[in-house]
């Protein structure tokens, strides 16, 4: 549980923060859901390390994500 400060800020918890990406600069969404506001990054995140990726990117992951998983199956095969 966080309280809001009076300027209408609150602290996100770094494991929420670290787990979708959410580091300094990212652009969130606040949506009305009715009951209550949902928080949503409006920014694409790499699904193994969470840092950025950029928009336009196909695939769920960072370039350096993706080299390390070209340089296992390289190795594999």
């Amino acid at each position: 549980m966080r309280r809001i400060d009076k300027l209408g800020r609150i602290v996100i918890p770094f494991e929420l923060r670290r787990r979708y990406g959410l580091t300094e600069g990212v652009k969130v969404e606040f949506l009305d859901a009715g009951e209550g506001i949902t928080v949503r990054s409006s920014e694409p995140f790499c699904k193994v390390c969470r840092s950025r990726i950029c928009d336009g990117a196909t695939f769920p992951l960072c370039e350096a994500c993706i080299a390390k998983a070209a340089k296992r199956y390289n190795e594999r095969n």
